[in-house]
């Protein structure tokens, strides 16, 4: 290869710029704009023809279409996103051509083996980095009846149409040639030209990307998973094992030095290869360069037919005659007329051909090259071609005669290579390097806006001829001035003479005279909107004044020729110029226009209280005002009077007195509203600035998005929409600068905190000097945590607290002359004490730090693992503990969830799912295997991978905010977003086929989860394969699971149908929980093996309970769906055991055996044998959750607890604590924070208080019965802080914990303190929820003092207290709290289920994972008001909540922010303000969307005061000095008139500017009358001052004209200008000054017309007429 680089592939795109690739050698090279992006190098077959391999497109990305580079290996195509992903994508075949579509890339397989030449198709379409290659779809083109023989071009053979399916695109002899697309924003065209090897002709089809339909949900039924398993299991057993697999792999890396040869492991990074599921691509299955058999080749093509094709072609055009081969300079693209529309020019054997929109014929010429170009219009393209004489040539529209570009390289040219906006790089004959032209017709913006103005006057065939001999005479123009002297030249004259010559047409001409009066009406209106730019020159300007009387001149248009005359168009000194037509057209009046429009008199008409405001006339109207029917305006066209539409618009609404959204809804809907304000001359500014300031402080949240954003409430904005990163809203250029939050220096009082945490952090027991305990916190936590507890250390001791690695100091000294082993096993034993606290600190720090990291996408997250070290005495080495990683690892998986929970959750829903896979840990080396350190640290990563899998699931879902179920499925469908619910199904197989039983778990826990509500089917289908239930028949011995497993599916199933009463899921539910008294399954041969998620039939059992529960979660009676399946009558049975025998046949009995083989095979773990109350608990819990919150008494009856000393002495307490928790959950409404209610709820028998009273075994009762109750009021209250609650609970708290503090001396006293110990691990956990978030000292204090270590404290005692602390300080503190919504009681029941495990790994009853469901209740604690710019706490904001008071008024309370979330119940208006901060107004009505967004974020955004939308417009100081200067102006122009005695002074009066200038003073003081008197007065300083300076100046200029009118000179020059007689001619020398004074007076003062002032003159004699008129 040689040294130069080579052009290998180009895309101009209008957000990021001109891209382009580069080649040389092996390297390629990307460039956008000229600027080095990255670049790439391949190895190996890869590097084999790469320029020809090498394609730009678009890919869809998380915000949008991204800029992608592709590069194609022999094996491999490489992605690079612009935004610096990286994708790896194995090909199914060879590549022979790839070319790119608007989005996605089309490719043609290179040549098979002959076996597959006539079966398999060439095309195929790949629309995504996952997406599979597919086939294409064949359509019909509309216009085939008119291609007659052509239609044999068609594609053969043909398949059949399937059903509903579209027909496979399947001619084996089609070759790609070129793609092209239209580069028009609004315009989604594009077309495909090919090659047909047996028709021998070139052939172009329409290119349409079909949208895929939505998966199906899922039924009641699951007979789609069951068919789709069945399918899968018969693919996979009739397809042999190929040698070769060519299934999709996606491998994601990072921008740094990417590789395009084989994907390698990296350890960090992105994430590594993942391959794809065979199972879901068909072309994946085998490789089409290798030689199976053809009837295997056929089958797969048959199978592919079934696909859905996602892109389908049309054929549009085919070549006239057939040639031998394809020619080399075969191109296809896509232009626009002048009207707009798209025209496709295909290049062929050196003749261009243009295709109109019907694929007609519109232009046939020789050409060697061509290209698109952004030559005349921007947005629209143009044609460049090159002739076969070497001539750079333009067409416009690609349908007109092309034009000769004026360059010195004309007659050298040789092809075009490229071209990027309004630049062409040209190669020149006998130069292969590329030379870079400019193509650009400069065309200014006033004799752009005349030209589209005719568009709407002339026919589309007079302006096309129009459009192309302007831009002819144009392109040659020497600058902007030259442009409109020959523009009037043409429309004047009909030709210009300058060289090149240039002339209109016969017919254009004579449409001009016949349509002269709209002529003169569009010119006018482009003259009017010229006026209103800041900086457009005056000379400009005039030049189109002067056309407009030059042009009425013309046509003999003489009324109106005098009404332009009196408005000062022209100024003195161009009058001159105006010359007087030999002879000119007479018209009739009656064809005269009927008006002239003028801005300034429509708008002091329109504004006037007593007048009926009629619109202002634009361009769209002028059909109907003159009959204009054949007229087809250009694309763009209505932007030729923007600006005069804009202003004209704002104040015709503003004189109706509309709604504020209505008076700036069509400028706000512009997509650069402040660009285009910044355009207008300094007066309009300040007058739309007004407009815009009164109406800041009176807009209310309704009004549209567009309008709130031009009036910049951005803070509106962010209170009501749905993006939770709200500073997104605020454009960067409004957003003020971040100011520090105070961190709490005791200046400030009002948030200083409780005092009495110092004397807590003196009596520290194992002190840890000068560690640090602070993570990488986010600005939001720290700012939480800065306001709350700024003035104590409570927070830092909770921190201390539950630290899980640094070592613990101890003051227990080992004496030395104690043997060594001795001294070993004392710390053998202590460490293994401390092991049971510091393993049980995870769950603790889950709740500690969520939501207060902050996420870095590009690396692995972090997890930090539980330690149990300690210094014994003075030691300085620390003393570790080793333990056996079975039983480390559910304390592995906890850290792994709290490294997930830890960031922040906007941040994370916001992950792709390849970062998922960037932490999956590095597995060992197949030669480590004997290596048991590498095993043992691979499977303590992985543990812990697994738990952070359930944080990332857990995190995914908005949390439970209401009790509403209407439309909550459908909006948390939408809602949905995160890693797991965006994860590919090939990447769950991935975790599934580990067969690691954590893994399982926290994947389907966590899908279960990030779906939760939305009965996903795809998620509904994994859970269902780990239910033996819901599997075939005989198919349940391959998925021999544990119990922990199906468990936590079935949880699964429970969260992803919860509230959704699906009848099916319901049968299978109560199903499972009849069958399991009953079935003793073998699950000694599981696929998964022995692993620490084992479980028993209890723990299943209680996980179907919970899981009918919440799926039908607080129904209780009123679900009519499933009124015949007597749910409470079916689930008492269950808790009384009054079946005599196993259920009936429809059990699956294949997988039962003896429970003797489940407790061999579970290794001496310490499980009670299997009883008949086995489904009493999770009965129980059913029945609590489907009648939770509806006061339903019999469900409560059900549960009654025994009344008689005799039957509580026989009843297990706990679960006398379950069912009468389940009593009171159902009875909610009846649950009082009071120690009465607490008493009501205990039996008679067990009533007495005194320990010494009453029989041991009742008092135990008794304890359990009061922690129920308290857990009831914990849930009931859970959050809100409530003072009453929290007392009663800490008074039973204490109680508790005094009898679990005395010591046993007896067998009895021993049981009585084990009882009281589990009770008061409830009871730590309901004192913290009641406070959960506050850092409550009281509470604080007695949970501290359980952390110590002590041997009658089990693990399940310290993750008890120590979860309870982490309730205490959810998320660092103040910042988080629990939701008390029926959903939150369910999820946090099943969180913090009253029974706590003995061991690392036990899992007997409840499954360790859900220990964290908490996780989906957790809300913001406080209402936080924000800067809208900067997202950082405000301050002193006062928020006042209006609601209804019971006496019919309205009760106003008012609170400083932050403050705990008040009830929301029966407020209606929520108020703000603050200082420096616009005040702020949300209507809150019940069942309002911002109603729901309030309670759900806690947030409310204000905006800042001097972050107003007027950056960059007109100041108040830039007004004022335009006022002086046109009153300058008026003085200086009187005065010169006053001072010259002779009628025509040697110095010319320039009036034009002036007597525009005056108009808008008009227009902006009758618009300040109207704001005055629409809102009584103006309120703001600025607001009056501009108004009352607007008045004083507008009196003073018309005081000072009036005595210019007063003198007589000026009372001649009236009167002669009324009676028609002896006007000066209009080129003569007196002409200036006498049209100057008229113009100055009919600007300023209200004068008759001639034709008025006439008749006044019958009434009025002459010599007072002027006097009178005056005053």
């Amino acid at each position: 290869m040689d040294g130069r680089q080579a052009l290998a592939a180009a895309l101009d795109d209008a957000a990021t710029g001109s891209h382009r690739a580069h080649t040389q050698g092996t390297a390629v090279s990307w460039t956008v704009d000229g600027r080095f992006v990255r670049s790439f190098r391949a190895g190996g077959a890869a590097s084999a023809a790469i320029a020809e391999h090498v394609a730009f497109t678009r890919f869809t990305g998380s915000e949008g279409p991204v800029v992608s580079l592709c590069v194609f290996g022999a094996d491999t195509l490489v992605i690079h996103y612009y935004t610096g992903e990286s994708f790896s994508v194995a090909l199914p075949f060879g590549v022979e051509r790839a070319c790119a579509l608007q989005q996605g890339l089309l490719v043609q397989r290179r040549a098979a083996e002959p076996a597959f030449a006539g079966s398999l198709p060439t095309l195929f379409s790949l629309l995504g980095p996952r997406s599979e290659f597919k086939m294409l779809g064949l359509g019909r083109a509309p216009d085939m009846d008119r291609m007659g023989r052509q239609r044999q071009l068609l594609l053969s053979p043909t398949p059949a149409r399937t059903d509903g399916a579209i027909p496979v695109f399947n001619d084996p002899n089609i070759v790609l040639l070129a793609t092209a697309a239209s580069r028009r924003s609004s315009s989604q065209a594009q077309f495909v030209l090919c090659w047909d090897t047996a028709a021998r002709r070139h052939h172009v089809y329409q290119c349409t990307v079909v949208d895929q339909p939505p998966d199906t949900e899922c039924t009641a039924d699951s007979d789609a998973s069951l068919s789709q398993l069945s399918n899968i299991s018969q693919l996979s057993a009739s397809r042999p094992r190929m040698a070769r697999q060519a299934s999709l792999s996606v491998q994601r890396r990072s921008s740094a030095v990417p590789s395009i040869g084989a994907a390698s492991r990296r350890k960090s990074g992105f994430a590594s290869a993942v391959k794809n599921d065979r199972r879901s691509s068909m072309l994946g299955r085998i490789s089409l360069n290798d030689s199976p058999a053809p009837n295997y080749a056929a089958d797969i093509f048959r199978e592919q037919r079934q696909m859905r094709a996602e892109v389908v072609l049309q054929l549009c055009w085919s070549e006239r005659r057939s040639r031998e081969e394809p020619c080399a300079d075969a191109c296809v693209c896509v232009v626009q007329s002048a009207a707009g529309a798209d025209v496709v020019c295909v290049l062929t054997g050196g003749v261009l051909v243009a295709l109109d929109a019907a694929f007609e014929e519109a232009m046939r010429c020789p050409a060697v090259s061509m290209a698109p170009v952004r030559a005349t219009r921007p947005g629209l393209d143009d044609l460049l071609l090159v002739s076969p004489t070497g001539d750079l040539l333009l067409t416009l529209g690609g349908i007109a005669k092309p034009l000769s570009l004026p360059h010195r390289l004309t007659g050298n040219v040789a092809r075009i290579v490229y071209t990027e906006n309004d630049q062409a790089a040209i190669e020149l004959v006998g130069h292969p390097d590329p030379v870079l032209v400019s193509t650009h017709v400069r065309i200014s913006r006033i004799a752009r806006a005349l030209v589209d103005s005719l568009s709407f006057v002339l026919s589309r065939s007079a302006f096309l001829l129009l459009w192309r001999s302007a831009v002819s005479s144009i392109l040659h123009a020497a600058n902007a001035d030259d442009e409109m002297d020959r523009l009037s030249s043409l429309l004047l004259h009909g030709s210009d003479q300058r060289e090149p010559a240039a002339s209109l047409p016969a017919r254009v001409k004579a449409e001009l005279r016949d349509r002269a009066p709209a002529v003169l009406f569009a010119f006018r209106l482009v003259y009017e909107d010229s006026a209103l730019y800041k900086f457009e020159p005056a000379k400009r300007v005039a030049a189109v004044g002067q056309l407009l009387l030059r042009f009425a001149l013309q046509t003999g248009q003489t009324r109106a020729h005098h009404a332009l005359l009196r408005s000062g168009l022209v100024s003195a000194a161009d009058m001159g110029l105006i010359e007087t037509p030999a002879a000119t057209r007479q018209r009739s009046a009656d064809r005269e226009p009927a008006i002239v429009p003028s801005l300034a008199k429509w708008a002091l008409s329109v504004l006037d209280a007593d007048s009926q405001p009629q619109p202002f006339p634009t361009l769209e109207h002028m059909g109907n005002l003159f009959e204009i029917t054949d007229a087809e305006p250009v694309s763009g066209g209505r932007d030729s009077t923007k600006l005069l539409n804009v202003i004209a618009n704002v104040l015709y609404q503003l004189a109706l007195g509309r709604d504020a959204a209505l008076v700036l809804r069509q400028l706000a809907n512009d997509k650069a509203p402040m660009q285009l304000l910044c355009q207008l001359s300094v007066d309009m500014q300040w007058l739309v600035c007004s407009v815009i300031e009164d109406m800041q402080q009176r807009c209310i949240s309704s009004w549209p998005a567009s309008v709130l954003r031009l009036l910049g409430r951005y803070d509106m904005l962010a209170n009501t929409n749905e993006q939770s990163d709200c500073i997104a809203v605020v454009p960067s250029s409004c957003r003020a600068a971040a100011k520090p939050v105070d961190s709490g220096d005791g200046e400030d009082d009002a948030l200083a905190g409780p005092k009495g945490i110092v004397e807590l952090c003196d009596q520290v027991i194992e002190p840890h000097a000068g560690q640090s305990y602070a993570w990488n916190q986010s600005q939001r936590s720290r700012e939480f945590s800065a306001l709350a507890f700024s003035r104590d250390l409570r927070l830092d001791e909770a921190e201390r607290l539950l630290h899980m690695s640094a070592p613990t100091h101890t003051t227990a000294s080992l004496d030395s002359a104690e043997a060594a082993d001795g001294a070993d096993g004392l710390k053998s034993q202590y460490l293994g004490l401390l092991a049971r606290r510091v393993l049980a600190l995870p769950l603790s720090q889950s709740l500690l730090r969520y939501s207060a990291q902050q996420l870095n996408p590009q690396d692995a997250l972090p997890i930090q693992h539980p330690a149990v070290a300690a210094h014994f005495g003075g030691s300085k080495a620390a003393s570790a503990w080793t333990v056996d990683a079975a039983d480390m690892s559910w304390p592995l998986f906890h850290s792994g969830v709290a490294a997930a929970l830890s960031v922040e959750r906007d941040q994370l829903r916001r992950a792709h799912p390849s970062w998922v896979l960037l932490n999956w840990p590095v597995e060992p080396a197949d030669t480590a295997q004997d290596n048991p350190d590498a095993m043992k640290e691979f499977n303590t990563a992985l543990a812990a991978h697994a738990g952070f899998l359930l944080g990332v699931g857990l995190l995914t879902h908005d949390p439970v905010l209401s009790n509403s179920n209407d439309d909550r499925r459908q909006q948390q469908q939408r809602n949905s977003s995160g890693p797991l619910c965006n994860m590919p199904p090939w990447q769950a197989f991935k975790y599934l086929s580990k067969r690691h039983g954590l893994t399982s778990i926290a994947l389907l826990l966590g899908c279960a989860c990030a779906h939760r509500g939305t009965m996903s089917s795809s998620v509904s289908k994994i859970l269902s394969l780990h239910i033996p239930t819901l599997l075939p028949p005989g198919s349940s011995e391959l998925m021999l699971l544990s119990y922990g497993t199906q468990a936590a599916a079935m949880l699964g199933l429970g969260l992803l149908f919860m509230r959704s009463q699906n009848r099916r899921m319901v049968e299978v539910m109560l199903h499972e929980l009849e069958s399991i008294k009953w079935d003793a399954r073998d699950t000694s041969a599981r696929l998964d093996g022995a692993d620490p998620a084992e479980s028993t039939s209890e723990c299943y059992s209680l996980a179907s309970g919970f899981a009918l529960g919440l799926t039908v979660l607080g129904y209780g009676q009123s679900t009519r769906t499933l009124a015949d399946l007597r749910l409470l009558d079916t689930l008492s049975e269950f808790i009384s055991g009054q079946r005599a025998g196993p259920p009936g046949p429809h059990v699956n009995s294949q997988t039962g055996s003896s429970h003797d083989a489940t407790l061999e095979m579970l290794g001496g773990l310490s499980i009670s044998a299997r009883s008949e109350s086995v489904s009493d608990i999770g009965a129980i819990a059913a029945i609590g959750l489907v009648f939770l919150g509806t006061n339903y008494a019999p469900a409560t009856q059900r549960l009654a607890l025994p009344k008689s000393p005799a039957q509580l002495r026989e009843a297990d307490p706990f679960l006398m604590l379950w069912k009468s928790l389940m009593q009171s959950l159902i009875m909610l409404d009846a649950v009082q924070s009071t120690p009465a209610w607490v008493e009501s709820t205990i039996p008679r028998a067990c009533a007495s208080s005194e320990r010494g009273t009453q029989p041991p075994d009742l008092f135990r009762i008794r304890l359990h019965i009061i922690a129920a109750s308290c857990m009831a009021i914990a849930l009931k209250h859970a959050g809100t802080e409530d003072p009453r609650a929290h007392s009663t609970v800490l008074s039973y708290f204490d109680e508790i914990e005094q009898v679990a503090s005395k010591p046993s001396l007896g067998y009895e006293s021993s049981l009585t303190r084990s009882s009281a110990q589990s009770c008061l691990d409830v009871m730590c956990v309901a004192t913290a929820l009641v406070m959960a978030g506050s850092g409550d000292i009281p509470t604080m204090a007695r949970l501290r003092a359980l952390h110590g270590v002590s041997t009658s404290r089990s693990y399940g005692n310290h993750m008890a207290s120590h979860m309870a602390l982490g309730i205490l300080f959810l998320g660092g503190g103040a910042r988080f709290t629990l939701s008390h919504s029926l959903e939150s009681i369910a999820l946090l029941l099943i969180a913090f289920f009253p029974r706590f495990p003995q061991q690392y790994s036990d899992n007997r009853e409840h499954l360790q994972a859900w220990r964290h469901l908490w996780a989906l209740c957790v809300v913001p604690r406080c209402l936080v008001v924000r800067d809208v710019s900067t997202g950082r706490m405000c301050r002193d904001a006062e928020v006042s909540l209006v609601e209804h008071a019971p006496d019919g008024g309205e009760r106003v309370t008012r609170v400083v922010s932050p403050v705990p979330f008040p009830d929301m119940a029966n407020v209606r208006t929520v108020c703000v303000s603050a200082p420096g901060f616009m005040p702020l107004r949300l209507d809150v009505m019940s069942g309002s969307y911002t109603r729901r967004l309030v309670c759900k974020r806690r947030v409310l955004y204000m905006q800042p005061l001097d972050d107003t939308p007027k950056r960059g417009l007109a100041t108040l100081t830039e007004y004022m000095q335009w006022l002086a200067t046109t009153k300058a102006g008026v003085d200086s122009m009187c005065e010169q008139l006053v001072q010259s005695d002779d009628p025509a002074p040697s110095t010319p009066v320039d009036c034009a500017s002036v007597i525009r200038a005056v108009e808008q003073l008009r227009i902006c003081a009758r618009a300040a009358r109207a704001l005055t008197t629409a809102r009584k007065s103006l309120d703001s300083h600025a607001g009056g001052c501009w108004a009352e300076s607007t008045f004083l100046a507008w009196l003073d200029i018309r005081q000072r004209v009036l005595l210019l009118g007063r003198r007589d000179e000026c009372r001649r020059m009236l009167v002669r200008y009324w009676t028609g007689s002896q006007l000066p001619d209009i080129a003569s020398s007196d002409s200036a000054v006498f049209y100057a004074v008229i113009s100055l007076l009919y600007s300023v003062l209200d004068l008759p017309a001639p034709t008025d002032a006439m008749t006044i003159a019958k009434q009025v004699p002459v010599t007072q007429l002027v006097d009178y008129v005056l005053e």
